[in-house]
């Protein structure tokens, strides 16, 4: 059955509703209500809002609890901080101290010099996160990000196209890879092997693995979003649309927000970002 305006406009609503009501006093955002303002939360309420075309309420308070979270000396607690504050202040027109770039510069070299010897820290979702991070931050900086080599990247190819250490890969590693080469320059459409290796992911029932041909019914959001985003960047796009439109729609709660798996789970401003943005791919295809 066709989705009619009027299903569109109480859904909008309810995931404007479900964002709106997570605003703290201090301007910032948080997906569960009475917990503390986050930068990734208010990074993700703002782009969340901007897709559904819908102003943030409290801007200047908004920027100050942004610029708040960078340190005296310019760095931040994380690439990840630093990236979603930059993103954030960008929308709003401004950016953080100009102390920043230095922090992402001494960052990335950081990375580069340390890539595919050390583990990757637990709460990323692959081993090529920080790098991509650092140079999408840059970017909307205003800064070059050609300047890099893409040998580093490409080193971490594996036989079958896909990108990991160890030869270990996953769609999230594939996507900030290819991301990541884009970048700096490469031209990602000549990576025919990895394109295979993403083509094998996707679910002809809807949805994206983890992994080539690894369709666990347990399905997650964010597979789907860096699959999505890895055809996106590579030129193609999604063949099975009206399913993953379809398969979207069970990850919602009542609440308006999205949850991370189809059976069950909490709204996350993560996880609602991931959905739409998921959305807005498939409305091309």
């Amino acid at each position: 059955m066709p989705v009619t305006d009027f299903d569109k406009w109480i859904r909008t609503s309810s995931i404007v509703g479900y964002v709106s009501q997570r605003q703290n006093a201090d301007g910032g955002y948080t997906f569960a209500q009475w917990s503390e303002s986050s930068a990734q939360d208010t990074y993700y309420a703002i782009e969340i809002l901007k897709m559904l075309e819908v102003q943030p309420q409290r801007r200047e308070t908004t920027i100050n609890f942004l610029q708040k979270l960078q340190q005296a000396d310019g760095s931040f607690d994380s690439i990840k901080v630093a990236y979603y504050v930059t993103r954030s202040l960008k929308e709003f027109g401004t950016r953080p101290d100009g102390r920043v770039e230095d922090y992402i510069l001494l960052t990335k070299a950081s990375v580069q010099k340390s890539f595919g010897k050390v583990e990757v820290n637990i709460e990323a979702s692959s081993d090529l996160e920080t790098l991509y991070l650092s140079l999408e931050t840059l970017k909307h900086l205003g800064k070059p990000t050609e300047s890099g080599s893409p040998e580093l990247i490409l080193n971490l190819r594996n036989q079958d196209g896909s990108f990991g250490k160890s030869g270990y890969s996953r769609i999230a590693s594939v996507y900030h890879a290819l991301a990541s080469l884009k970048l700096l320059g490469y031209n990602v459409k000549s990576l025919e092997r990895t394109l295979t290796w993403v083509r094998a992911c996707e679910n002809p029932s809807g949805g994206f693995a983890r992994k080539p041909k690894n369709f666990d019914p347990y399905l997650i959001l964010e597979d789907m979003y860096y699959g999505l985003n890895s055809l996106k960047v590579l030129g193609e796009t999604c063949l099975y649309p009206s399913l993953n439109e379809e398969l979207i729609g069970k990850f919602q709660n009542g609440n308006g927000g999205f949850r991370r798996s189809i059976f069950l789970g909490i709204s996350t401003f993560e996880d609602t970002f991931y959905a739409l943005s998921s959305l807005d791919i498939l409305s091309t295809c």
